[in-house]
Formats: structure tokens, sequence, C-alpha cells
């Protein structure tokens, strides 16, 4: 009984996944992002798929799934920052769609990390064939193969993007480590969190503001965004 149980579970969550798959697929063919730039950034990847794959990255890493165009847009939108004076950082940056639109912006750069160095690849791939095929001036695109945690976080870092890339372990090290670096050189920062799964870890922590209030996605409730400011534990504080 217990294993029949076990089954069933898994089966279920083969199930969820697969319907979220197709809601995804759905929504990127109507937005078309990957055909008017000519890139692949759609297709999901499974943590087990890449080269890296072990139980330690098993356990720390999760499965490569792109956010909808739509909800980073208005993400960036609206945190009221300003792009000029700052660099943009995804965390689990993957294939790359999150950099490719965050270009968009005026950001002094734009920087991926991930542990994947098939997914990474993968990004640089698309970045070099949307610079090529394009006149649009776009900001300059950097891609870090590396574990999240052991990323040096530049000092003109000011918005950093979390789409539920990893556990809740790696998480609090990578907010100890921005942490630190705008403590280090003060700086206005902002979090981007796509999603519920790391709430809890930046909601625990005094430094950080919620900034209005979540954001609803434009295209399915899953993606709901919140965005925080550093305060530096001081009630109502916001760097200027």
């Amino acid at each position: 009984m217990p294993k029949d149980n076990a089954r069933r579970s898994a089966l279920e969550i083969l199930e969820k996944q697969r319907q979220f798959d197709l809601t995804l697929a759905e929504i990127d063919d109507i937005e078309g992002f990957d055909a008017i730039l000519g890139v692949e950034t759609g297709k999901p990847v499974e943590p087990w798929e890449v080269l890296e794959a072990d139980d330690r990255t098993l356990e720390n890493n999760s499965r490569y799934s792109p956010t909808p165009v739509r909800t980073v847009r208005a993400a960036l939108t609206a945190a009221a920052v300003r792009h000029e004076e700052i660099s943009f950082v995804d965390f689990g940056s993957g294939k790359g769609r999150v950099l490719l639109i965050a270009a968009e912006y005026p950001f002094k750069r734009v920087i991926g990390v991930d542990f994947s160095s098939e997914l990474c690849a993968t990004a640089r791939k698309n970045v070099e064939h949307t610079v090529r095929s394009s006149s649009v001036r776009r900001s300059p695109i950097e891609i870090h193969h590396q574990d999240a945690r052991e990323f040096d976080i530049p000092d003109d870092a000011g918005f950093f993007y979390f789409y539920e890339p990893f556990s809740a372990a790696v998480a609090a090290a990578v907010l100890d480590n921005i942490e630190a670096s705008v403590s280090r050189s003060p700086r206005a920062a902002v979090l981007c969190f796509v999603g519920s799964a790391l709430l809890s870890e930046v909601e625990q922590r005094r430094s950080w503001a919620q900034l209005g209030d979540p954001l609803a996605s434009p295209d399915t409730e899953y993606y709901s965004t919140r965005l925080y400011t550093y305060t530096n534990g001081s009630e109502g504080a916001h760097p200027g």
C-alpha cells in the first residue's frame, strides 16, 4: 500500500508539471518571444539532465523553466530604479530569457549566474545571436557559470532577480552575500522574487522591506511577483 501511494503521488506531481508546462508553452506561443528573436529559451530542462547533475546539485537547484515575458517586463517596469546607475543580476539565469529582456532597459550591465555549463552555453548562443541580428542597442550581458553562493556581488549591482532558482539554503547564502555587498558599498538595491517558494527567506530579514503590494502577473497567478528594497534594518527607510 505505501508503494502504491508513493507511485500515485509521483504520477500526480508529473501530471501537474505536464499541465504547468503546457500552460507556459501556450503563453509563450502567444508572446512569440523566441520566434521574434530567433532564440530558444522556452523548453524546460530538469536538473538531472545537465552535466553537473549529482546529489548536491539535485538537492540545491531547481529545474529550468522560463518566466513569461510579460511577467518579467511588468516587474522591471514596476521597480522605480535608475537603470543607468546599477547592474542587473539574474540568479539561475538558465537559457538567458530574463537577461535578454533586462538588456532592453538601460542597465550598466546585465549579469546571469547559473550552475549548469550547458544552460550557460545556450544562453551565450542566444545572446550572441541577438547581438548579431538586431540593430537595437542593448545593455551588455555577462554570463557566469558558477554556484550562486560563490558569485562575487559587484559593487554596482542593484537589481537582483529570483524565479525560484534554487533551495532555501542557497537563497539564504546569496542574500547574505548581497547584504554584505550593499553594506560595504551603500547603494539602492531591489530584490525581485517571482513565485512564492523563497519568500520566507527574505521576509524573515529586517534588512528588506516589501515595495508596495504584490504584482499580479499578466500571465497566470503562479507568477505573482514581489519587490523588496534594502533598508539596513531601519523601519520604513529606503535608500536614495
